[in-house]
Parts: C-alpha cells; sequence; structure tokens
C-alpha cells in the first residue's frame, strides 16, 4: 500500500504532522456529511419531573404548542391526563423540528405511541410481551399469621386473600397455633426479566393441628378445595361495607323499645351512621323496593327459592324492584327512616319464608365444579401439588 507522504514541520520545538492535499481528495466534504445527519430524525427521552405539565415539557424541547393540542386531540384514551414524575417520554423530532413520533410508558407492559398522519397524529397502544413465573412460598407460624407470612415473602395483600379463602372453615387468629404450616404458590408476571408488580395466588395450604386445608385456583378466577367444592358462601353474613356494632339480636321474645310491648325481633339491627352502604348478602332479584309507614325504605331480595333477605329504615334505594343484584354489590344506604329509634340497618334472613337469625344460620355454599370442568380442573390440581411441594 502507498501511503501519502508526511510533511515534518518543526516549531517552537513541537513537531507538527500535515498531509499533502491531494490525500484529501478521496474523502467526503465535511459540510456533506453534516447535510446527512441532520437529514435523520433523532430520539430524545425526557423523564417527568415534579411540576411538570405537556405545555412545559413542550416549551423546554422547543416544540411548538400547535403539536402538543394535535397530540391530545388524538389522545382518546387520556394516557396524556395527569403525567407523573418518573415517566418517561420519547420524542422523534425531525431536522424541521416536526413531532414525527411520540411515545410515553405507562408502566412495563404498556406503552402509547402516537404516530404523525398528515397535520395530525394517529395513536394506539403498545402491548410488551411478558411471562409468569411460579414460586412456592412457606412457613411456619411463628407468633400471627401475618407476621410469619409476610416473612415468608407474601405480600399484605397477598395474606389478607389467604385469610378471605378459609374465613369459613378456620379463624387464623384463634385457630391457628405455633408450629402450624403453610404453602403459598405464587405466580408473578415479569418484561424482560423486570417484575410488572402483577401477582396471582394459585395455591394455598395450611396445615392446623395436622388437618390439612386446601386452596386451588379455577381458570375462572374462583378458588376450590381438592375435590372441586367452592370455598366461598352463597351468603355474606354481615350486608354492610364497613364494620358495625350489633345493636340487638334475633329474638322472638323481646320486649318493642318503643311499645314495650312482647313482640318477635325477627332481624339483627346494626348501629350505622345514615348512608352507610349496604350490600347484597347474595345473588338474587329484587322484589321490593317500597316505602313502608313502620319499616321506612324497605327492600327485599328473593335468592332462589328457598331463601329471602329484608332490610328496613334505609335512607337510599341503589336498586330498584326487577333489578338482578350480585352478592356483594351495593344495593341501598343505611338510614332512619319509618318507626326508628335511631340510625341503623335492620337486616332479615328468611328460609322457606320463616325469619331465621342471620348471624347463627348455617349459610349455604357456592356452587361447586361438575362434569368436564371438574375433570380439567383435578388434573390441574395435582400440578399445583407438585408446585406447591417444590
Amino acid at each position: 500500500m502507498n501511503l501519502p507522504k508526511v510533511a515534518k514541520e518543526q516549531v517552537d520545538n513541537t513537531e507538527f504532522y500535515t498531509l499533502h492535499d491531494d490525500a484529501l481528495d478521496d474523502m467526503e466534504p465535511v459540510d456533506a456529511l453534516d447535510e446527512i445527519a441532520a437529514s435523520e430524525p433523532e430520539w430524545q427521552e425526557y423523564q417527568v419531573q415534579n411540576g411538570d405539565t405537556l405545555s412545559t415539557i413542550f416549551n423546554g424541547l422547543g416544540l411548538p404548542l400547535a403539536t402538543m393540542y394535535k397530540l391530545l386531540e388524538a389522545d382518546r384514551g387520556k394516557a396524556l391526563d395527569g403525567l407523573k414524575p418518573g415517566q418517561t417520554l420519547s420524542l422523534l423530532i425531525d431536522q424541521d423540528n416536526l413531532l414525527q413520533e411520540f411515545k410515553i410508558k405507562r408502566d412495563l407492559l404498556h406503552t402509547r405511541i402516537f404516530t404523525r398522519e398528515g397535520d395530525g397524529y394517529q395513536s394506539r397502544l403498545r402491548t410488551e410481551e411478558s411471562n409468569w413465573e411460579s414460586r412456592s412460598l412457606n412457613g411456619v407460624i411463628n407468633g400471627s399469621f401475618y407476621i410469619s407470612a409476610r416473612d415468608a415473602g407474601l405480600s399484605a395483600g397477598q395474606i389478607q386473600r389467604v385469610a378471605n379463602l378459609f374465613q369459613w372453615q378456620l379463624n387464623f387468629a384463634r385457630d391457628l397455633r405455633q408450629g402450624d404450616r403453610f404453602k403459598v404458590l405464587v405466580q408473578r408476571e415479569f418484561v424482560e426479566g423486570q417484575s410488572t408488580g402483577k401477582s396471582e395466588l394459585q395455591a394455598v395450604e395450611i396445615t392446623n393441628k395436622g388437618r390439612s386445608y386446601f386452596a386451588f385456583r379455577h381458570e375462572d378466577g374462583k378458588f376450590y378445595d381438592g375435590r372441586g367444592e367452592s370455598l366461598e358462601r352463597g351468603f355474606i353474613r354481615i350486608p354492610l361495607e364497613r364494620r358495625a356494632r350489633l345493636s340487638s339480636s334475633f329474638n322472638l321474645n323481646r320486649k318493642h323499645p318503643i311499645t314495650g310491648r312482647i313482640r318477635p325481633h325477627k332481624g339483627t339491627d346494626f348501629a350505622v351512621p345514615v348512608g352507610t352502604p349496604v350490600l347484597a348478602p347474595g345473588d338474587g332479584v329484587v322484589v321490593r323496593a317500597v316505602r313502608h309507614r313502620l319499616a321506612g325504605n324497605y327492600l327485599v331480595i328473593r335468592h332462589g327459592r328457598q331463601y329471602t333477605t329484608r332490610f328496613l329504615h334505609l335512607s337510599k334505594f341503589l336498586v330498584k324492584q326487577g333489578d338482578t343484584v350480585r352478592r356483594g354489590q351495593r344495593i341501598a344506604l343505611s338510614g332512619n327512616t319509618g318507626r326508628s329509634t335511631g340510625p341503623h340497618l335492620h337486616y332479615e334472613f328468611l328460609v322457606n319464608n320463616r325469619a331465621v337469625d342471620a348471624m347463627q344460620v348455617k349459610l349455604p355454599m357456592a356452587n361447586g365444579l361438575g362434569g368436564t370442568e371438574k375433570r380439567t380442573f383435578l388434573a390441574t390440581v395435582e400440578k399445583y401439588r407438585q408446585e406447591l411441594d417444590g
């Protein structure tokens, strides 16, 4: 290879090397390179800071507010409302200072993308592929279940969920003893190795006094025992959204507080402030929602052929006659209407049209699985058992 001759100059004891002019003949002119670079749009990333708004961000980046308004027009999903500190914005800006593409990352899974089309923008949501990984957490009761489960790696929400699953079988505060054991299979979601924060309980085993209790998640999102029987009762015991003091129990020989006569009290009274949400204790149909001289605002729900519930002294109905309601749905607000000694909810539970004590009656279980669905579930249970022991 013939190398260009190098001219050597000595100036104040410092040597400089220069190439002859003909060594530049085959090189791209510097201004042409600048032109090529300038024609390529450049991505810029911006992390939202406290106090930022979309307009302050656009001003800081030198983008016209007219562009911002066009983005907002395309933002039917309201992704740009209420920017949060830490969110990452990606902007593709060309040499004419036109925003060609704009991305806002909502979370690890979802990115809202705005692409320039004509004078406006089109919006789409990109969802990243994720994978779920199962992990078995186990421990021994030492102190409270909450502390022991937390030490084993369960979150507060997961601990509460476990307690709720077994609420009809175990009283966690009273029944669990030192040395009892638990195993919990948790599935967590990841995107490129990072947790999205989403998790699901898959299976739980509680061993209390040598007896094991199981809960397995089915594809319908509900939990069943190892035989496919539901862990949930068909009814909520107390149909209120908040804790309440029981002010008067079911009593067929009670003396009426106003008249003084012996009159059966065929319900349970809960002392709650006016406006407390009242919940449907089970699935059913509203058969009456009327104003009564003594009962005040009075609501009746029929649950199948056998069960009926009644609610008296309400301040407001949230459903009407003929409505179908689901267990846990808000149906009314408590009140002090009709003949009442103070704000409270009077709740009645009837079996075959006969009033029974709602706090003592054996509540019906929710339906279990059957047929092909049950066989599929039982096959999954075997997999869960292996992973719990893994």
